[in-house]
């Protein structure tokens, strides 16, 4: 997600706003395969892994060009994460984006989102030589706005940046319900 594009998050519909959730979704489940540690392989299972990989990219490639033909500003996936400053700037605002969200039914909790926010701090922690933060697995959407928001204070740690601590709290609840 662009500069641009974070903020805008604050003023989407809700219908926008939901089918980014779901494109950032399937764009981390795919991210996250396909950056998967190295695992032993049982024979078979590298196809089958692979075949995994391309479904996954095959789903966020089909929603992505859906979403950029029906909303602007287009939805342009962030590939730089490498900083601490960028990284907390990117998880602050899929918090922003998943609170919003948070009692539209159709919006479902952020695991792949997550999983893929710690895999980054992760990396950067090993490469800062830098503790590992716990990485459970959201079972909510708050929970999953928490951790993000949490992964972006270590990351204002880790630039030396003091921010205060804020309460994670849902933005102004926009009206409408999201279209299929």
């Amino acid at each position: 997600m662009t500069e641009s594009t974070e903020a805008v998050v604050h003023v989407l519909g809700v219908a926008q706003a939901a089918d980014l959730s779901l494109l950032v979704e399937l764009e981390a489940r795919w991210e996250n395969l396909r950056n998967s540690p190295s695992r032993p392989r049982q024979a078979g299972t590298v196809a089958q892994d692979l075949q995994s990989m391309q479904r996954a990219y095959d789903a966020f490639r089909s929603k992505l060009v859906e979403y950029n033909k029906r909303h602007t500003p287009a939805h342009v996936p962030e590939l730089l994460l490498n900083t601490p400053q960028r990284l907390a700037r990117w998880c602050r605002s899929m918090r922003d984006l998943y609170l919003r969200l948070e009692h539209v039914p159709q919006v479902s909790c952020p695991v792949q989102l997550v999983a893929k926010a710690h895999r980054l701090a992760e990396r950067m922690g090993a490469r800062l030589d830098r503790e590992r933060l716990p990485s459970p697995a959201p079972s909510s959407i708050r929970a999953a706005a928490e951790s993000l928001e949490e992964l972006g204070r270590w990351c204002d740690d880790l630039a030396g940046i003091q921010v205060p601590a804020p309460v994670v709290e849902a933005p102004t609840a926009v009206s409408g319900t999201p279209h299929a």
